[in-house]
């Protein structure tokens, strides 16, 4: 998984990790809170992908400036933070501080899968 260090700042919580569409995703209960990415194909998705509903986004993209929508991959709700920003372990670590405090604005219920 890339970006392993983002466990470590996750503990105590139990997260899982489920690798889909090319990332290695982190639920924790029923929630996905983040994807990381390190691909080549389409590397300007590359970095840590946070869950969130469109409503939080004002106040993320306020809080670091460092996230932005993603670019080759068109996904409303999540948000990212992309491997080449400066600050990018500091943010992906206040991230991970919003998680262990829940934050409401990171996490989101995935659609439930139809039989």
């Amino acid at each position: 998984m890339p970006f392993e260090f983002l466990l470590d700042y996750l503990y105590p919580l139990e997260p899982n990790i489920k690798q889909m569409f090319g990332t290695h995703s982190i639920y924790i209960d029923e929630k996905i809170y983040l994807a990381a990415r390190q691909r080549e194909k389409n590397p300007i998705d590359n970095g840590i992908w946070i869950g969130t509903e469109m409503e939080h986004h004002e106040s993320l993209f306020a809080q670091f400036p460092s996230i932005r929508y993603l670019k080759a991959i068109p996904m409303k709700k999540w948000l990212i933070l992309p491997e080449t920003a400066e600050d990018f372990e500091e943010v992906a670590i206040e991230i991970c501080e919003l998680i262990k405090s829940d934050d409401p604005r990171i996490g989101v219920l995935p659609k439930k899968k139809k039989r």
